[in-house]
Order: C-alpha cells, then structure tokens, then sequence
C-alpha cells in the first residue's frame, strides 16, 4: 500500500494555509499547515512537497490522472529514501 496517495494531495490542495506541507512522520503521510522546514510542524518530519510546488507541479487545470501520476511518483521518490 503506497504512502503518498491522491488523496493526500487533494488534502495539500485544498489547504487554506500557503505555506502547507505534505510530510511523512513515523511512517504516516499527513498534511500540516507550515513546512517544517520553515521552523513550524514537527521537527522529526520528512518534507515530500509542499502546496506551492504541487500547484506550479500541476498547473490550474490539472486532471485527476496527472495528480495520480504525481502521487506515484511522490511515493517512488520516498521509497527509494527508505521511507
């Protein structure tokens, strides 16, 4: 079962904070509303993307499949660190 699903980029999306974060803590995909990496969020987390890189990733008229495709993609990247 992959880590990074769709749904977690819809949930990054839909995000009302600019400066949300998709991170994996403990294993565990989850949406927060600041990259840790900018001082916010828990420190043990791993930065996958962040809002402002998928919407310029996707574009505005981004179709299911490619954010599917991106998930994957996404999920590749983070198995290959071991995650």
């Amino acid at each position: 079962m992959p880590t990074i699903t769709p749904d977690h980029l819809h949930a990054l999306l839909a995000s009302s904070e600019r400066g949300a974060a998709l991170v994996v803590v403990a294993g565990e995909a989850t949406v927060v509303p600041a990259d840790p990496g900018r001082g916010s969020g828990p420190e043990e987390a791993l930065v996958i993307t962040t809002r402002d890189a998928v919407i310029a990733e996707l574009d505005t008229g981004a179709n299911e499949e490619q954010i599917e495709r991106l998930a994957q993609r996404l999920d590749v990247a983070l198995d290959s660190l071991g995650g």
